[in-house]
């Protein structure tokens, strides 16, 4: 299974519903998902596809560092050696920094090894991960940006809900005042029988989230309180999950397994959300999951549900799946909704192919 060759396009595709309002497109932030797409085919034909992406630029060089490092002490290589693989990035990597941006170019990659094994295999992932379960919990994420009203939020949150799905979440952060009017009108609208966790994106610091972890937890109800503050407070984080009921999620922001590793021996986790396209692709995720099985931990990716919905299929540990369609325009299957849980694309690997279509319409090189 010799690795023949390993193309990257980049692609700048719309987040929809739009995650930024006019006034914050006008001030810069963008509305738009840099995407780097690539297909690793192989001498006997088989092809894997994989993709990560930013919110905040890089494009051009995970481009450059796919074709230019990566790529090139990867050809001949067998596709199925994914720790093999793994290994060699990892030194050839040393000096130039193992996380950040050469971590998500090496999760495209092996993401895309990950589709070729299961096609090898004739086996969806999910499948060949364990086939723990047929269909997994989703909660809705699309639908509850910071510039969003509570009644936009009830209406497209709407059909969801009415399909069965476990619930949404939504932002906060914008400022305390305005949060709790938000979400406590939110939930007065919505009933105190829908599931809702709220993410505050980093943006509190300790006191505050304290502050607004407890009405959180005392008015409103809440599946979690995710990302309360900056990633790199470890101590706040731990000072938070000892002082609060409510589950502490976090995650999205770590790029290897030892950075977990740090939050799970000082307590400062309830629930893990490894991004699959930040921690090194599903080999390293794998990994994490299973040593949060060792630990008791819950598992709920973030992100992805193309993804994520194999490998919560595949493994118990992880307990839902975030819904957030951001890439649905780039694949021509997708996950579906089946009695409010979500269930994987039928066939082999991924059960994904791109859209050559979207390939075009969304290039950026």
């Amino acid at each position: 299974m010799q690795i023949q060759e390993i193309k990257f396009s980049l692609l700048s595709i719309p987040t929809n519903p739009t995650r930024s309002s006019a006034t914050e497109i006008a001030a810069g932030r963008s509305d738009k998902i840099t995407t780097l797409v690539v297909r690793v085919k192989t001498k006997s034909g088989i092809e894997g596809i994989g993709f990560a992406y930013s919110l905040q630029g890089g494009g051009k060089a995970m481009l450059a560092l796919g074709q230019e490092d990566l790529a090139p002490i990867l050809i001949n290589e067998n596709a199925l050696d994914n720790e093999k693989l793994a290994a060699k990035v990892y030194w050839r990597t040393q000096t130039i920094g193992r996380t950040g941006l050469v971590q998500q170019v090496y999760s495209a990659i092996d993401i895309a090894l990950w589709d070729i094994k299961g096609k090898a295999a004739n086996l969806p992932l999910h499948k060949l991960l364990g086939g723990f379960r047929e269909s997994i919990p989703a909660y809705i994420s699309h639908t509850g940006w910071l510039w969003m009203s509570v009644g936009q939020i009830i209406d497209l949150s709407k059909p969801y809900l009415d399909q069965g799905v476990m619930g949404l979440k939504v932002k906060v952060g914008a400022n305390p005042q305005s949060d709790i009017e938000r979400i406590g009108n939110l939930r007065e609208a919505m009933g105190e029988e829908i599931w809702l966790a709220v993410d505050a994106n980093e943006r509190y610091d300790t006191g505050t989230a304290l502050a607004m972890g407890n009405f959180f937890q005392d008015e409103i109800g809440v599946g979690w309180f995710e990302e309360p503050i900056s990633c790199e407070n470890i101590k706040g984080h731990a000072y938070l999950a000892n002082k609060l009921d409510i589950p502490i999620a976090a995650g999205e922001m770590l790029f290897s397994r030892e950075e977990f590793h740090n939050y799970v021996e000082k307590n400062a986790l309830d629930i893990a959300q490894p991004d699959i396209t930040r921690l090194g692709g599903i080999t390293n995720t794998l990994k994490l999951i299973h040593y949060c099985e060792s630990q008791n931990i819950p598992v709920s990716p973030h992100l992805l549900p193309e993804l994520a919905v194999q490998i919560g299929c595949g493994l118990a540990q992880v307990t839902s799946v975030e819904y957030m369609p951001w890439f649905e325009p780039l694949f021509n299957e997708y996950p579906k909704f089946k009695a409010g849980k979500l269930v994987p694309p039928e066939g082999s690997g991924l059960g994904l192919s791109f859209s050559e279509k979207a390939l075009q319409e969304f290039s950026a090189t």
